[in-house]
């Protein structure tokens, strides 16, 4: 099992490998830390298992859409030991839902790559998303379907209902990276939301393509902003 106490002196690239070898992770989660979600990514990509070490200090509220919210209805999906045999652990409304669904036979499972020819997914700010940006992007969108490509915008085209604080939004947005060709960004280095995409599109090698790079200082000494900088698998970009 893996252990993330901390998300210091990474080496992404060693991190992978380590998560591909593996299929279950034990981790302090800090829903906020970008460093965080970018694991959080990778390690879903891989249908890993993942234990939080401080459940009990985060904000778990039922109807929370968050990256608080997500991993845990992700650690009891994959946890052999809920629900217990006398269900006494189905406590909140959410983890009857989740008991529910493990009933009916969900589980944890890769993402496997399969990509789509012509098919983007575009990584963007949403929820905090300036006017000027929303029409910048909302204009990208436009001009790529009318020259042919097919692209996933979550805010688009991922149902933002979701009964799982957030683990259907997740899977369905994975599911669209893995079929994609490339994967594009607007990106927003104060949005912590687009990070988890990224690290879902590392794990499974997908070529990036940074559309505002031009409006970008990239802090050499920020973990996210060097990956996003030296992404490793633009040579395999296909043509797009």
């Amino acid at each position: 099992m893996l252990l993330y106490l901390n998300y210091d002196n990474l080496n992404i690239d060693e991190e992978l490998t380590n998560i591909e070898n593996s299929n279950s992770a034990a981790i302090v989660l800090e829903p906020t830390n970008k460093k965080c979600l970018f694991i959080l990514g990778m390690l879903f990509v891989n249908g890993a298992k993942i234990r939080i070490l401080n459940e009990k200090d985060l904000n778990l509220e039922e109807t929370n859409k968050s990256f608080s919210m997500m991993p845990y209805v992700w650690s009891k999906i994959g946890d052999k030991n809920f629900p217990a045999f006398d269900y006494s652990n189905v406590i909140t409304e959410m983890d009857k839902r989740i008991e529910n669904i493990k009933r009916i036979g969900v589980k944890l499972s890769k993402i496997i790559d399969n990509p789509t020819q012509n098919k983007i997914f575009l990584i963007c700010p949403v929820r905090n998303a300036t006017q000027e940006q929303k029409t910048w992007i909302e204009n990208f969108v436009k001009e790529k379907y009318n020259n042919g490509y097919k692209i996933h915008a979550p805010h688009l085209h991922t149902r933002q209902t979701d009964l799982f604080g957030g683990y259907a939004i997740c899977r369905q947005n994975a599911e669209a990276v893995a079929s994609s060709q490339e994967v594009n960004i607007y990106y927003d280095q104060s949005s912590t939301g687009s990070v988890f995409d990224l690290g879902v599109a590392y794990a499974l090698h997908k070529p990036l393509k940074v559309l505002n790079r031009d409006q970008i200082t990239f802090n050499r000494n920020d973990l996210i902003d060097s990956i996003v900088e030296s992404w490793p698998f633009n040579e395999e970009e296909k043509g797009l």
